[in-house]
C-alpha cells in the first residue's frame, strides 16, 4: 500500500510540473442588471480549443492564449453572446446583458434552473428557485419532486415528520449544509426539514457521495447545500405569497430586501404555516394531518468589499404540532383516554462567516455557528423532552502552489454538542467534543483533469479518534462527455431517541442490547455525463452508480415479530447499492423532459439475517414535463413517479411473514401564470388518488399497535392555488 501510495504522489508531482508552466487570467461573469454571479457561463478564447467554465462566484481561471491581445467569447443559456478583448494577464470583470433587442425583434435565451454542475468534481446537481415553482413547494421537504437522485418520505403516518433518503440511505448521513455551515444536526433532524421555507431559497446543490473534507466529519451518503437568499444574490426588493390547499392548509412568506449601498445590504424574513383543520379521510380515528402552527424569522446581513466579504445571519422558529386521534374507532374501552401526540418546538440559530482576501493566491475563511433547540413533546402517555445547545467554527486557509493548477485549503473544525434526552424516566444525556484538522489538495490539468484529494483527522468524545481519506476526480473526455470517480470514509455519532422518534407512536418496547456510539462506512461511486445535440436541441444522458459499506452502525431492528424495537452496533454486513440513469431533452420547442430510472438495493443485517431495508422501494421512475409558452406568460407541469414494491418490516406476531407493499403511481400537475410583478399558480397533488390502505396498525394502548409503516400518501387528491407579488 506505501508504494502505491509513493508512486501515485510521483504521477501528481510529475504532472504538476508540466502544469506549472502555465499562466491563468481570471474571469469574473455577473448580470448586468441584478449583478448576480453567473453560474456555468462559458469562455473560450477566439479561434482557440482553450476554454473554462465559471464557479458559483461567477468566476473562471482560463488559461493564457499562445499571446496577448485576444478575444474571448461568453456564452451563457439565456444571455447574450457577448466578445470581449483581453490585452494583459490582469483580472477581467465581464457583464452579460439578459437578451438581445433588434427593433421589434426579441432574440431569447433559456435559462437552465435544474443542472449538473460541469465544473465540480463531486457530482452535485444544482436546484434553483425556479425549478422549486414546478411543483407545490412550501419547504424544503417538498423541493425534490423533479428530482431523481433524493426522495422525501414520511416517517410516520401521524406526526408528519419526514426524512431525506440519499442512495437509498436516511438522511442522517446525509451532510446538511446552510451555505457551508452544518445545519439540521442532531434533535432538529426528525422535523428540519419542514422549518426551511422554500421562498427564502436561492439555490440547493445536491452532491452524491462522501462530500468535501472542508465542512466537517459528517456526510457519508452526499451532501445537501443550500443557498438563501440574500442582496446580493437576489434583486427583489420586496417579496410576499400566500399559499392554500382543500384540506385547511395555508402558508405564507415575506421578504423584504435592502441594499444600503455597493457594500452592505440586509434583508429580512418571516414565514407562517397553519395547519388549522382537523381531518380523517380515511375514517380510521387518527388526523390524517397533524394540526400545525408554524413561525419562522430570518435577518441575514452581508458585506461585500474588496479584501473582506462576510455574512451574518439569526433565524428563530415556534412550532406546535398536535396529532393523534379523533375518535374511539377503533372499539376500545370508553374508559380510556384518546390517543395524542403534542410537539412543541423552539429554536434559536446563528451563523457568522467572513472572508479575508490577502492577494489573488492567498486567503483566509472563518465560519461560526451557535444552535439552541428545545422539544417538550408527548406520545400518547409517553414524555419525551429533548434539548441541545451547539457551537460549531472553521478556520481555513486556502493559496495557490506557484500557479491556480494546484490549489491547497487547510484548516481546522471545532464542534461542541451539549444534547439532553429524556424519555420518562430513561435519560441520556451527552457532551460531544470534536476537534478536528483537515487538508485538501486540487490539481487541475489543461481543463480535461481535476483531481480532489482530502484527509481529514476527528477527535470524537463518544467515538475516539477517527482518520478519513477521500479522493473525487473529474475527466472531460471531450466537450461533451464527463467522467467522475470518488471514494472516501466517513463518520457519525448517533443520537438514537431523536433519531428514532417515530417508533414512540407505537406500542414497541424499545430494547438497547448495545449503546451505538459510531457509524462508520466507505463509499464508492463512478458517473458519467453525455451532452448531446438532437434535432438542433439539447439534452443530456446521466448515469451513475455508488456503493456504500458499512463497517459500524447503529441497528434499529423491528423485524422481530415480539413487537420490540431492539437497538445494537452492527453484527455482519451493511450495504447499499444505487444506480440512477437519467435523461434530459428539450422534445419540442418550450417543452423539456425528464426521464429516469433509480435501482437501489439496500440491505442490513438484522438478528443474524441479511434482509432488504424495510419500507425502502428497490425501483423508482420519474418522468417530469415542463412546457412554457413561447411568449413566456404560462408555464404548465406534470410529475409522474412509478413507486416500487417495498418490505415492509415483520413487526407483531400477527403480520409476521415476507410482506411487501404494492407498486403505485403518483401523478401531479400544475399551472403558472407570469405577470410583471406576480405570478398565479394552481394545482392537484396525487390525482390518482392513490392512499395507503390501513397505515395505522392496531389500537393504542394495546401490545398491537404502529404507526412506523407508511409508504405511500394518506391523503388523497388535493388541489392548491397560491400568489407570488414581487417589486425589483
Amino acid at each position: 500500500m506505501k508504494k502505491l501510495n509513493f508512486g501515485f504522489l510521483i504521477l501528481v508531482f510529475s504532472l504538476s510540473q508540466f502544469a506549472f508552466s502555465q499562466q491563468k487570467i481570471k474571469i469574473t461573469v455577473t448580470d448586468n442588471k441584478t449583478k448576480e454571479f453567473l453560474y456555468g457561463a462559458n469562455i473560450q478564447w477566439l479561434h482557440s480549443a482553450i476554454g473554462a467554465t465559471t464557479n458559483e462566484y461567477g468566476i473562471a481561471d482560463i488559461d493564457k492564449p499562445d499571446s496577448l491581445p485576444n478575444y474571448i467569447v461568453i456564452t451563457y443559456v439565456g444571455y447574450q453572446t457577448d466578445t470581449f478583448l483581453v490585452s494583459n494577464l490582469t483580472d477581467v470583470n465581464i457583464q452579460l446583458g439578459p437578451e438581445i433587442q433588434l427593433g421589434e425583434v426579441k432574440i431569447k435565451g433559456k435559462r437552465q434552473t435544474n443542472f449538473i454542475s460541469s465544473i465540480n468534481p463531486i457530482k452535485t446537481e444544482k436546484i434553483e428557485a425556479g425549478e422549486l415553482k414546478k411543483a407545490a413547494c412550501c419547504n424544503l421537504s417538498e423541493s425534490f419532486q423533479t428530482n431523481a437522485s433524493a426522495d422525501v418520505n414520511y416517517s410516520d403516518a401521524v406526526t408528519g415528520a419526514k426524512e431525506i433518503r440519499l442512495l437509498g440511505l436516511s438522511g442522517i448521513y446525509v451532510q446538511n449544509l446552510l451555505e457551508g455551515i452544518p445545519v439540521m444536526r442532531g434533535v432538529t433532524t426528525t422535523f428540519g426539514l419542514d422549518n426551511i421555507p422554500a421562498p427564502w431559497m436561492k439555490s440547493i446543490a445536491v452532491s452524491k457521495g462522501v462530500p468535501s473534507v472542508k465542512n466537517s466529519y459528517e456526510g457519508i451518503s452526499g451532501s445537501l447545500n443550500i443557498e438563501f437568499k440574500s442582496s446580493f444574490n437576489d434583486s427583489t426588493k420586496l417579496f410576499f405569497d400566500l399559499f392554500g390547499n382543500q384540506n385547511g392548509r395555508v402558508e405564507t412568506n415575506l421578504l423584504l430586501n435592502h441594499k444600503i449601498n455597493p457594500k452592505l445590504g440586509t434583508m429580512l424574513m418571516a414565514n407562517g404555516a397553519f395547519m388549522p383543520l382537523k381531518q380523517d379521510m380515511n375514517h380510521d380515528g387518527f388526523l390524517d394531518q397533524p394540526v400545525l402552527k408554524q413561525y419562522n424569522l430570518l435577518n441575514r446581513w452581508n458585506y461585500h468589499a474588496d479584501k473582506v466579504e462576510g455574512q451574518y445571519m439569526i433565524k428563530v422558529l415556534s412550532e406546535n404540532r398536535v396529532a393523534g386521534q379523533t375518535s374511539l374507532h377503533h372499539h376500545q374501552n370508553d374508559s380510556l383516554p384518546l390517543y395524542d401526540i403534542n410537539i412543541n418546538t423552539k429554536r434559536v440559530e446563528a451563523f457568522a462567516k467572513t472572508g479575508y482576501i490577502f492577494s489573488e493566491e492567498n486567503s483566509l475563511g472563518t465560519q461560526f455557528s451557535g444552535v439552541y433547540h428545545q422539544q417538550q413533546s408527548n406520545f400518547g402517555s409517553k414524555d419525551f423532552n429533548t434539548k441541545q445547545g451547539s457551537f460549531t467554527g472553521t478556520v481555513l486557509y486556502q493559496t495557490t502552489v506557484k500557479n491556480d493548477n494546484h490549489l491547497l485549503v487547510g484548516g481546522a473544525n471545532f464542534i461542541y454538542d451539549k444534547i439532553d434526552e429524556q424519555l420518562d424516566s430513561l435519560k441520556f444525556n451527552r457532551n460531544d467534543i470534536v476537534p478536528g484538522i483537515f487538508a485538501e489538495y486540487t490539481f487541475k490539468w489543461n481543463n480535461k483533469i481535476t483531481i480532489v484529494t482530502g484527509v481529514r483527522g476527528d477527535y470524537h468524545s463518544r467515538a475516539g479518534f477517527q482518520f478519513n481519506p477521500r479522493i473525487h476526480a473529474k475527466f472531460s473526455l471531450t466537450d461533451k462527455t464527463t467522467l467522475r470517480i470518488a471514494a472516501g470514509s466517513g463518520f457519525r455519532a448517533p443520537n438514537i431517541l431523536t433519531e428514532n422518534q417515530s417508533l414512540l407512536a407505537s406500542s414497541r418496547n424499545i430494547i438497547f442490547k448495545d449503546y451505538p456510539t459510531k457509524e462508520v462506512a466507505w463509499n464508492y461511486g463512478i458517473s458519467l455525463t453525455q451532452k448531446f445535440n438532437l434535432f438542433n436541441r439539447e439534452g443530456n444522458l446521466s448515469v451513475d452508480f455508488f456503493r456504500t459499506d458499512f463497517l459500524k452502525q447503529a441497528v434499529i431492528d423491528i423485524d422481530n415479530a415480539d413487537g420490540k424495537a431492539t437497538i445494537s452496533n452492527l453484527h455482519g454486513k451493511s450495504y447499499s447499492n444505487s444506480l440512477l440513469v437519467e435523461f434530459n431533452f428539450e422534445a419540442l420547442k418550450g417543452l423539456d423532459v425528464k426521464m429516469a430510472y433509480r435501482l437501489e438495493d439496500v440491505r442490513t443485517t438484522y438478528h443474524g439475517e441479511l434482509l432488504q431495508k424495510p419500507l425502502q422501494a428497490l425501483n423508482k421512475g420519474l418522468i417530469a414535463l415542463s412546457y412554457k409558452t413561447p411568449n413566456q406568460q404560462w408555464q404548465f407541469d406534470v410529475n409522474t413517479s412509478i413507486n416500487g414494491k417495498r418490505r415492509l418490516p415483520n413487526s407483531f406476531e400477527g403480520d409476521a411473514g415476507k410482506r411487501y407493499s404494492p407498486h403505485y403511481v403518483l401523478l401531479n400537475a400544475q399551472i403558472l401564470k407570469y405577470f410583471k410583478h406576480a405570478e398565479l399558480f394552481a394545482g392537484c397533488e396525487n390525482i390518482t388518488n392513490y392512499r395507503q390502505k390501513s397505515p395505522i396498525l392496531g389500537v393504542p394502548n394495546t401490545s398491537y399497535f404502529d404507526t412506523y409503516q407508511v409508504y405511500a400518501p394518506i391523503m388523497g387528491a388535493t388541489v392548491y392555488g397560491g400568489f407570488r407579488i414581487f417589486i425589483n
